[in-house]
Order: structure tokens, then sequence, then C-alpha cells
């Protein structure tokens, strides 16, 4: 056995309905005054753009806490018209769905579903114990008050046991927080690290979610880590945290960072992520110490509501060829364990 191909190199998440991603596309590489696309011309240009940045995979996000995100079977169609025509272009793909406590058992039936309807042969969970999702009932309409996203350990276990048996640790992987020091609550109800250890035997890879739009000052402080190694408000500096951070907890399954294509969210605006996206790509060394790079996210619309991958964050990755980067090889037989059961 070996690492599914879909989660190594360069890659990329789609979020949301999949017409986010070929909206935000769908004029590239169109002649201005072009008239509007068709579904099929979208796709088109989504996978000449995906190939011009020289991405090797796209990681499809599949279900959130509602369920299906594509909430129409026009949609449907097209996300399965997507996969297809990545296959013809030779551009790997995952599955990933936002799964959340308090819908573990039902996650379960979904992931199998799309297992079975979309022929899907690698998965990433997206699990972040603590995230504040749920709408707070004494303050439905003030998402600052909004209520954590809690797992207890019995059905984190039960979970991502099933999911091992149904594709195999090779095929299976986990997304979470970036330095799970800082999220760890055990007070609160949110043993993340304790969560991280249970699925540590059932994938292939963790995936840190390693946005730099508000890397704090305060991120080094608890566990050891000095400002001078890893100085604040610098995308190389916080990425090369993530990777020490995973490996203080020992952790030894392989890293695949995730780094952010986005703006907004509160933080801070378009030019300065451009120039943040910049500053990585054109400085980042450690690529032997990880097994891939995602960016987080395609996007929609490219305006200041949306918050997308920008033109300039298009252009700076096209130029970085990112996908020829010495990342580190797979291991040659990750899966040798036998399922937990």
């Amino acid at each position: 056995m070996a690492i599914n191909q879909a989660f190594l190199g360069h890659s990329i998440f789609a979020q949301l309905s999949i017409r986010g991603a070929l909206t935000r596309f769908q004029g590239y590489g169109a002649a201005p005054g072009s008239p509007p696309p068709t579904d099929t011309q979208r796709i088109d240009r989504f996978i000449q753009a995906i190939k011009d940045m020289d991405i090797r995979n796209v990681w499809i996000q599949l279900f959130s806490r509602p369920g299906d995100v594509e909430d129409n079977d026009t949609d449907r169609k097209l996300r399965t018209a997507l996969i297809a025509a990545l296959g013809q272009a030779g551009i790997g793909w995952a599955g990933w769905g936002y799964c959340a406590g308090k819908n573990s058992g039902r996650d379960k039936g979904l992931v199998q579903q799309f297992q079975n309807d979309l022929k899907m042969s690698a998965f990433m969970i997206d699990a972040e114990p603590g995230n504040k999702v749920y709408p707070n009932p004494k303050f439905p309409k003030d998402p600052s008050k909004n209520l954590p996203d809690i797992w207890k350990e019995a059905d984190f276990d039960d979970f991502t046991s099933s999911l091992q048996k149904e594709f195999g640790i090779d095929n299976l992987a986990l997304t979470t927080w970036p330095v799970l020091q800082i999220q760890d609550d055990v007070a609160n109800g949110i043993p993340l690290i304790a969560l991280m250890k249970i699925a540590a035997p059932r994938v292939c890879a963790f995936v840190p979610q390693a946005y730099w739009m508000n890397y704090p000052t305060t991120v080094h402080y608890g566990f050891g880590l000095s400002k001078n190694d890893y100085p604040p408000n610098d995308p190389v500096s916080f990425v090369r945290l993530v990777l020490k951070s995973w490996s203080m907890l020992g952790f030894t399954q392989p890293l695949i960072v995730a780094g952010q294509s986005y703006w907004g969210e509160g933080g801070p605006n378009e030019a300065i992520m451009d120039g943040k996206l910049g500053n990585f790509t054109s400085k980042f060394a450690d690529w032997a110490q990880i097994l891939g790079f995602g960016w987080y996210h395609a996007g929609t619309t490219n305006t200041p509501k949306n918050d997308s991958m920008s033109d300039t964050m298009i252009s700076t990755i096209k130029q970085a060829r990112l996908g020829g980067k010495p990342y580190e090889p797979p291991p040659a037989s990750p899966a040798s364990a036998p399922a937990m059961v």
C-alpha cells in the first residue's frame, strides 16, 4: 500500500458548493467581452487555472453541518461532471467534509454515501473541536456568542475507526487546528490533543490549517517556544512553528500544511494577504518536512465581501511552481498497521 496520490504534493481546497470555485475562475483565460460561460466552459477554465498554478490535486468539500453542500440536482450533477473532468485531465481529487461532534453518526453514513455515489477513493476529515459554529439560543443573532463544536472521545474513537475501516489508512487524512496546544482545553470539554492521538494511527497524514491571517504574538508562550525563533506576523515563521508544535507532541504521521489563499473574516485586507502569500512562497524552505501543501481555498466570485483567492495570489502561485518542490517522500508502507477494532 502507499499513501493516496490525492494527498501528495500541491493541492487546493474547494469550499462549500463547487459552483463557487467554478464561478471564481469562470473568466480565466477568456477574451474580454466574452459571453457568459456554460458550465462545461467553467469546468474547463477552472482546470486550466489549476494546471497553470501547478496544482496536482483538488480537495472537494462534500458536506458541512447541515448536510450535502450541493442543495440541488443541477449542482450535484456539476460536481460529478467536474470530478470526471479532473480525472480526464490527470488531476487527483479527494473529498472532505466538516465533521461535527453532534453529527458523527449521520456523517458516517454521509461519507459512505459519497464513497459509493462518487467512486471516492480518498477522504479528508475536517475536525475542529472547539470551533464556535453553533448559534447560542440565548444570542441567536450574535456569532461572537456561538457555542463550540464538542467531540466526546468515545464518539471520535468510533467515528475515526469507522472511516479507517471504509478507506484504509492510506486513503484517509485529517485536517484540524494548526497548533494543538493553543486550542486544547480539557476543562471545557475540548481534549484536542487526546482526540488527535486517537486519530493518529488511523490516518496517513494530518493537515494543520496554518492560516496566517491573524498569527498572534502570544502564540509561542506556554509550551517552550521563543518569539526570537518564531517571530510574529510572518507566515514562514508560523508554518515553522506549526511543524515544531506537532513534533513536540510526538506525532509521527506526515504533515500536509494548509496555507491561506483568501482574506476577510475580520482579518487583514486583500493587499496585506497578497503580500503574506508572496512572502511565504518566496521564502519558505522546509519543503522536505511536509508531505504536501494545500491552499484554502479556491473561493467564489472575487469581491471584497467574498474574500476569494485574488488575481495577485493566482499570479504568485503560478510563478512559485510549488508542484515541483522537494516534498518529503511518502513512507514506503504507512498502512502496515492493522485496522483498529
